[in-house]
């Protein structure tokens, strides 16, 4: 049973591309990236400061690792959380936590172990001023089959760390679709989590038979959102559309055409090395260069992917990874998103009724946007109150990320 209709998600998808940027304007889409705290990240070093959090609604910081025991071992995460969350408070962007990562155990841990790891990751969230946690659990004993148990371990983390982290604050979840590793994902989550982040990406790779193709190509990300069919294990399939994000790789993958090893190029690599390099235009997006053809995420294919997260009421997109990017103006892949998913104002205080008097020039938020007093002194009336139009002027959608403004 679809969470949400099938038939309506297309219906919506026929809508032309001139109101896209109204569209996402009014819908205050999510456009969050991913800051890895390891040393010799790819893509190069990424200095704090330089976060476009103009752009971004979130930055989600990987990672914090589960031991054993419940506890947490943040060390890499300790030596940028504080400064993230400065730098992107002071400009409306929410600052959240992912705890695992891509070959973590989670496993190892028994029910009271995890039970500890969720009241250690609720203590961090508030000891760091945070605005949510995202769990991001890819451990698994069996694939390409249902594993109930397993389902229920990563169910009852969620359950519970939703439960015991303060309502303001968001919890997240990342997925993936398809009947390999998507089969472990209950359909459950989107009970207790507020974002199911689907990791659109990697279907190509360096397994046996693998496709020489991108790993995030348009006909594998659109099935992965919407075939109809239960064996599909696609996200409208299991999980309420208003609540699935759209992963968008800044990395990309290169075959042989000989012998050698699949390789990983960034979205940097791809610029410097191709487009700049071998003046490759950038929207081809597949070119052989020696012993390789290499493919990548373009502007175009971008475009495509925010238009359908747009015209089919998606909350957003999220990034793997922002160090990955291109630092040349013109091949951002970040400014295309940006221009695509444009970010909401925040929200200025609430319209409050009669006794609140307030002046010219005063601004107030209401029913989701920010409105301008034209004419005061003015009590009682409410922007768009019949009669009173003249009285407001709109200012556009608005939208607070920083928990503690949304309170």
């Amino acid at each position: 049973m679809f969470k949400k209709s099938y038939l309506a998600a297309m219906a919506a998808f026929t809508l032309g591309s001139v109101g896209l940027n109204v569209l996402a304007a009014e819908s205050c889409p999510r456009v969050e990236g991913f800051y890895s705290t390891w040393d010799y990240p790819a893509g190069g070093e990424l200095d704090v400061k330089d976060l476009a959090t103009d752009q971004l609604t979130h930055i989600i910081v990987a990672f914090a690792y589960p031991r054993a025991d419940g506890s947490l071992d943040t060390t890499e995460a300790d030596r940028f959380i504080d400064d993230i969350v400065e730098h992107a408070h002071a400009n409306n962007t929410g600052v959240m936590i992912s705890v695992g990562g891509a070959g973590v155990d989670f496993l190892s841990m028994d029910a009271a172990a995890r039970s500890k790891l969720v009241d250690n990751l609720v203590a961090y969230a508030e000891l760091h001023n945070l605005d949510g946690i995202d769990v991001d659990w890819e451990d698994w004993s069996t694939y390409n089959q249902p594993n109930p148990v397993e389902s229920g371990y990563l169910l009852n983390l969620v359950k519970e760390l939703r439960e015991k982290l303060p309502q303001n604050l968001e919890v997240s979840v990342d997925v993936q679709a398809g009947g390999w590793s998507g089969i472990n994902f209950h359909k459950d989550l989107d009970d207790h989590a507020d974002i199911i982040r689907f990791m659109a990406y990697d279907y190509t790779g360096g397994w046996g038979g693998s496709p020489k193709n991108h790993h995030a190509a348009w006909e594998y990300i659109h099935g992965g959102l919407v075939n109809p069919h239960e064996w599909s294990q696609s996200m409208i399939t299991k999980y309420d559309v208003s609540k699935t994000s759209l992963g968008i790789p800044f990395y990309n993958k290169s075959f042989p055409l000989a012998n050698g090893p699949v390789q990983t190029l960034t979205a940097r690599e791809i610029v410097e090395t191709l487009v700049q390099g071998e003046g490759v235009d950038y929207n081809q997006g597949t070119y052989e260069l020696g012993n390789y053809v290499h493919f990548w995420e373009t502007p175009e294919l971008l475009k495509t992917k925010t238009d359908f997260v747009s015209e089919n009421s998606y909350p957003g997109i999220f990034i793997w990874e922002l160090h990955q990017d291109s630092r040349d103006d013109g091949y951002k892949l970040l400014d295309i998103i940006a221009n695509e998913l444009p970010k909401c104002q925040p929200c200025a205080a609430q319209w409050q009724p009669h006794p609140s008097v307030y002046s010219t020039g005063d601004v107030v938020s209401f029913e989701g946007k920010n409105w301008r007093i034209n004419g005061g002194p003015l009590h009682g009336v409410a922007p768009q109150t019949l009669g009173h139009a003249h009285r407001y002027t709109e200012l556009g959608s608005c939208q607070n990320y920083v928990a503690s403004h949304s309170l």
